[in-house]
């Protein structure tokens, strides 16, 4: 798998053909593409994780906001997805921050 220039890409091309589009319009193709791209940023992201808790470092930042909105996308997606665990285990770190809670939880639609 090769990383793409932008996670928003991808993310969207999942949201548009999973979700928002009627079915008729859904496009199998952009939907497995933008699953693809999605997997891949994540487990880049899984291995970033490697060596601190945070995208920011020790403690939770502005670096971790961003993913923030689309990981829980990507968790919520009714897809396959592998097991990364780093990921998941920040993501659980995240879910713990009311203000996580509130501004990006909210339902896909």
């Amino acid at each position: 798998m090769q990383a793409r220039p932008s996670v928003a890409g991808d993310f969207r091309d999942v949201m548009m053909h999973l979700i928002r589009l009627p079915a008729k319009q859904r496009d199998p193709a952009k939907l497995k593409h933008g699953i693809e791209g999605l997997e891949c940023s994540m487990r880049i992201a899984d291995a970033g994780l490697a060596d601190q808790p945070w995208f920011s470092g020790a403690d939770f930042g502005i670096g971790d906001i961003p993913l923030g909105c689309y990981a829980y996308g990507w968790l919520q997606f009714p897809i396959e997805r592998p097991s990364l665990p780093r990921l998941e285990d920040w993501y659980h770190r995240l879910q713990q921050r009311t203000a996580y809670r509130a501004a990006v939880m909210t339902p896909l639609t």
